[in-house]
């Protein structure tokens, strides 16, 4: 077990945010081709870290919203 499978969903959600901002200012340089070599792996990497921590993030929020579906009461 990681330590992001402890970690509560809004500390996993500033961190994909954090990511995002990441990505994002990459993908700026990458456009106008201001992305050196050896930021292209680092680049592909953020967004591999990225696009697992969302998977999980999204995990955790539907079973969330399992959890609480199951626990309110039928009408």
């Amino acid at each position: 077990m990681n330590e992001q499978d402890e970690m509560p969903i809004n500390v996993l959600e500033e961190k994909l945010a954090e990511l995002r901002k990441r990505i994002m200012t990459l993908e700026w340089d990458k456009s106008h081709n201001q992305l050196n070599s050896s930021m292209e792996a680092k680049y592909l990497q953020i967004k591999i870290e990225f696009e697992a921590l969302q998977k999980k993030v999204d995990g955790l929020k539907a079973e969330a919203k399992e959890k609480e579906t199951a626990a309110a009461p039928a009408a």
